[in-house]
């Protein structure tokens, strides 16, 4: 399953969206004008051409709010594409549960560019910045372990 899913992702998903994302990147001046996650975003409209749809729950993560949006894929407009119009990358290639805001994706990618191998600072400001946000850890060990925890 998880050979099924590298092949895709490589060959038919991230081929298909790289020149979609060069004009996303190109139109929102890199990542710098977005529109706020609290605002609608545009409507992209619904497949024209009769094919199959699917409707798709997806959890979006922004830096602050996370939130769930609701979209129509269909052949010739994959979720993954549709997530990209909205400025968010897809956990998943075909059916995504979850989806990134690529200002979050840029950010980390920053982040561990810069980190030091001491990981434990960063670790510790990520619990601290998350229990102030209201989300709870329920486990023993600290993030920085690699212990598997689940939020409450």
């Amino acid at each position: 399953k998880r050979a099924n899913q590298w092949r895709r992702w490589l060959q038919d998903v991230i081929p298909s969206l790289l020149i979609p994302y060069l004009s996303y990147i190109q139109l929102t001046s890199a990542l710098r004008y977005t529109n706020a996650p609290g605002q609608p975003q545009q409507d992209l409209g619904v497949c024209r051409a009769g094919c199959r749809t699917r409707s798709i729950t997806v959890a979006c993560v922004h830096f602050d709010v996370l939130k769930e949006i609701n979209i129509i894929a269909c052949p010739c407009f994959p979720a993954p594409l549709q997530l990209l119009c909205h400025g968010l990358f897809p956990c998943a290639p075909v059916a995504p549960s979850l989806a990134v805001d690529l200002r979050v994706l840029e950010f980390v990618h920053l982040l561990f560019v810069h980190q030091s191998p001491n990981q434990t600072a960063w670790c510790d400001a990520v619990e601290t910045f998350l229990d102030g946000m209201g989300y709870k850890l329920s486990c023993k060990v600290s993030f920085s372990n690699s212990h598997a925890c689940s939020d409450a």
